[in-house]
């Protein structure tokens, strides 16, 4: 995939919901108990992504799309690389990344094994899914005294949101607005309305209950099926960015 901002921009807005589009697919879910207000009270706390601020340095849009297509980490051990060699990409989804065999195996006995696909129109919403999570790495870096790049810097644009807004049992939601990346914290109780069926939203309650210290990712994409009809993928996951 080419790594230009125009192609990313494309991916986004053709996969990603709206604001608006959220907002109207979750009262609709809760059947009118989340309402417009309370979707405006947590979009009022929304990161943007607009390239500046980038690993401590302003930068264009082109730059920070392009340090996040260099961008890979191990979904297993949360292990970054900024630079080559790329690491091991699953080929069912194409949305999971490892740095070496032995990740893949004990992360595909341990969860993507029963979420992983090899149908084309969820790979594309896994490689979505696999781009704003990297995006949220990159906004959360720094530089050293070496001048290397590292993840969770103490003073990063994702951390300075978090102490402004205390976020911290929240689930961010990407949405493509306005020609924007956007990163809109919602509470799980929230959440859970788009999740289909009770055993479901009962483990999603379990396991993101804001006892992690790791931010944790939820995306309603837009897919295509085989009649080029629109539908929507639910995709739930947890990021290797810490909270403070």
């Amino acid at each position: 995939m080419d790594a230009g901002k125009d192609s990313v921009e494309k991916m986004l807005q053709d996969r990603l919901m709206s604001a608006e589009m959220l907002c109207a697919m979750m009262q609709n879910a809760s059947k009118g108990k989340f309402s417009k207000n309370d979707f405006d009270e947590q979009f009022r706390m929304r990161i943007v992504v607009d390239g500046k601020e980038m690993m401590g340095f302003d930068s264009t849009q082109d730059e920070f799309f392009s340090c996040v297509a260099r961008t890979s980490q191990c979904d297993n051990c949360g292990v970054l690389r900024t630079k080559l060699p790329k690491m091991l990409t699953c080929s069912g989804c194409r949305g999971m990344h490892y740095c070496d065999k032995t990740c893949q195996r004990e992360h595909w006995k341990a969860a993507h094994k029963t979420m992983c696909t090899g149908n084309n129109v969820s790979k594309d919403a896994f490689r979505v899914g696999d781009f704003c999570s990297k995006m949220l790495s990159v906004l959360s870096m720094g530089v050293d005294a070496d001048h290397e790049t590292y993840v969770n810097a103490d003073h990063s644009r994702l951390r300075d949101t978090f102490l402004k807004y205390g976020c911290r049992d929240h689930i961010y939601m990407p949405v493509f607005q306005d020609d924007r990346l956007m990163y809109i914290p919602m509470p799980l109780k929230f959440v859970v309305y788009l999740v289909p069926g009770s055993p479901q939203r009962d483990v999603m309650r379990q396991e993101f209950n804001g006892s992690s210290q790791r931010v944790a990712m939820a995306m309603q994409t837009k897919v295509k099926d085989v009649k080029d009809k629109y539908g929507v993928l639910f995709i739930l996951k947890e990021t290797f960015v810490m909270l403070p």
